[in-house]
């Protein structure tokens, strides 16, 4: 196999894995993200997209970073074990980063709902109040 073919292959199987495990992230998400922000769903539904937007934006990135248009100098012409090795690292890292940010992500929700909940009572309490 040539060593183009396995970085096309490599570039494919990491869109795949954006484009698939994304929304299987997001499907189970959900749940968590209505129980975080209860008091305030629109607020929630809000933050969701804009994590969403943010995540393709990072994994995009990432694909595009680690594209090779080239063979590297340690690379035979064929598939060998140095390209091999490569390809797997790259997989790795973009299961590694999806993994560190969804954990970043479940661990600083609960956080953030609370202080978007707090802010909106402390509107409500600042409020002049109706005689």
């Amino acid at each position: 196999m040539s060593w183009w073919a396995l970085e096309i292959a490599t570039d494919a199987l990491l869109v795949i894995l954006v484009l698939v495990l994304g929304p299987f992230i997001k499907r189970f998400g959900r749940s968590y993200a209505g129980d975080v922000f209860h008091a305030n769903p629109r607020t929630g539904k809000s933050y969701l997209v804009l994590m969403d937007i943010a995540y393709y934006l990072i994994f995009s990135a990432y694909i595009l970073f680690t594209i090779n248009f080239s063979r590297q100098l340690d690379w035979q012409t064929t598939v060998g074990a140095e390209q091999l090795q490569s390809e797997t690292v790259r997989v790795g890292g973009m299961l590694l980063l999806l993994g560190v940010l969804h954990g970043l992500n479940v661990l600083s929700l609960p956080v953030i709902g609370r202080l978007l909940g707090l802010s909106r009572h402390l509107e409500e309490d600042t409020r002049p109040k109706a005689a």
